[in-house]
């Protein structure tokens, strides 16, 4: 399926990848302020959880997924507008999303003083943020995931979710489904190593398993039992009002 208007262009389609099911969406945008994050009930830890589709039809999404659902863990470096809302960087990287829309990495350990963090994200223009991981490709290339990390069960299969940028304003939302007959999920290193053939140039892992969904204009393309998350990244148009 796709969608086009003079500011957007998303095209997803799903495939089957070495018995794994894929469902993917290629989006292209004309401004930065079209790839946004949103938090349950538009606020900062507001106690509310929903499902990431009927979250993207709340904000009217061309394209939506799954975040980070930061409300279940007080570990990573969470910045909503622009704004520090959580200084934790000693756990898990983090990835920050710019006034351009550009994807940046801060891996573990490597920033974790409240205000370094400030300094960077006042720095950089940084618009929002996601705390979960690992780092799947920069600069084009596979990082290391076998390392010991605190989320995202690495080492077992699973559903998987990630956000890839291909080039300035051009992106990725990726879903590797648990989806019969093909219901084993997949290990982190083989989706990192998938992405990688996609000719992704940065790409960062999202909440898995049954909280990876992807949802198209409010409905749901993957097989997946939703759960309820606290927060979804999404492209959106810019004609004025919204209007699809």
């Amino acid at each position: 399926s796709y969608y086009h208007d003079p500011t957007i262009l998303a095209i997803t389609w799903k495939q089957l990848i070495n018995d794994t099911v894929y469902n993917i969406s290629e989006i292209k945008i004309a401004d930065s302020s079209q790839f946004r994050r949103f938090l349950s009930d538009g606020e900062y830890s507001s106690g509310s959880k929903y499902l990431t589709s009927e979250m993207a039809s709340s904000v009217n999404a061309v394209v939506a997924t799954n975040g980070d659902y930061y409300a279940m863990r007080k570990m990573g470096t969470i910045v909503y507008n622009s704004q520090v809302m959580r200084a934790e960087g000693h756990r898990m990287d983090t990835c920050f999303i710019d006034s351009n829309g550009d994807m940046q990495f801060v891996y573990a350990r490597e920033m974790t003083e409240e205000e370094d963090i400030c300094q960077y994200v006042q720095e950089n223009g940084i618009r929002f943020s996601l705390a979960f991981g690992p780092v799947l490709i920069e600069d084009g290339k596979v990082c290391n995931v076998n390392k010991p990390y605190p989320v995202g069960e690495l080492d077992i299969p699973n559903a998987r979710a990630a956000l890839c940028q291909m080039d300035s304003l051009h992106y990725l939302m990726v879903i590797a489904s648990v989806q019969p007959p093909y219901d084993d999920g997949i290990m982190m290193l083989e989706f990192a190593e998938t992405l990688e053939t996609f000719g992704c140039k940065m790409a960062y892992n999202l909440d898995g398993g049954r909280s990876a969904s992807l949802a198209v204009d409010g409905k749901l393309q993957n097989y997946v039992y939703e759960r309820l998350v606290s927060d979804i990244i999404y492209f959106a148009t810019a004609i004025p009002n919204g209007e699809k």
